[in-house]
C-alpha cells in the first residue's frame, strides 16, 4: 500500500466518519421526526450508525499502521457509507414526514460523493496487495504479552459507553421523546 493512497484513504474513513457523526438525530442538521418508526428498528438502525461512525475512526489508526486487513474493512464501511445515504436520498429509508433540510440533503450528497473514491481505493489496494503476495493475519498465540492490555480495555469500555450514549440519545431524539 503506497503512502499516499494510505493518507488518502484514512482521510475519506475520518471525513465520511465527521460527516455521519454530524447527523445525529435531535442536533442541528437531522430535524425530521420519526417517531412513526418501530422503535426497536430505529435503536437497531443508530446502533449501526453509530457503529460506523465510531469503527471508522478507529479504522483510521489501523489503515496509518498499515494493517493487512484493514483496506477490506474500509472497504465494506465504504460501501456502508454509500448504502446509507443511498437509502435516504432515494427516500427508502428512513422515511420521515417532514422534509430533508437542505444542509442535510447537502451533506448526504457530499458522503454519497465521498463513498466512491473511498470503495475504489480500498480495492484497488486491496487487489495490488494480493497480486504482490497472500498475506495472513496471525492468530495471537494465548503466551502474546501484547493479548491484553488495560489501556486497550479502558479505550472499549469508553467507546461502549459513548455508544450507547450516542444511541439513546439519537433514539429519544428521533421518536420526539
Amino acid at each position: 500500500m503506497t503512502l499516499q493512497i494510505k493518507h488518502y484513504v484514512a482521510g475519506l474513513l475520518g471525513i465520511s466518519s465527521i460527516a455521519l457523526g454530524t447527523l445525529v438525530p435531535g442536533g442541528p442538521i437531522e430535524t425530521r421526526s420519526f417517531a412513526h418508526i418501530n422503535l426497536l428498528t430505529l435503536g437497531v438502525f443508530n446502533t449501526f450508525l453509530t457503529t460506523l461512525v465510531l469503527s471508522s475512526l478507529l479504522l483510521v489508526y489501523f489503515i496509518l499502521q498499515s494493517k493487512p486487513w484493514a483496506m477490506l474493512t474500509a472497504t465494506g464501511i465504504g460501501l456502508s457509507y454509500l448504502g446509507v445515504y443511498g437509502l435516504d436520498l432515494a427516500k427508502i429509508f428512513p422515511i420521515s414526514p417532514d422534509a430533508m433540510p437542505p444542509a442535510l440533503l447537502a451533506i448526504e450528497i457530499l458522503g454519497t460523493i465521498l463513498s466512491l473514491p473511498l470503495i475504489a481505493l480500498s480495492i484497488q489496494t486491496l487487489q495490488t496487495s494480493r497480486q504482490r503476495t497472500l498475506t495472513t493475519v496471525p492468530f495471537p498465540h494465548p503466551n502474546n504479552p501484547h493479548r491484553f492490555q488495560l489501556p486497550q480495555t479502558i479505550l472499549v469500555i469508553s467507546l461502549g459507553i459513548a455508544a450507547l450514549t450516542i444511541i439513546t440519545f439519537a433514539t429519544s431524539s428521533a421518536m420526539g421523546l
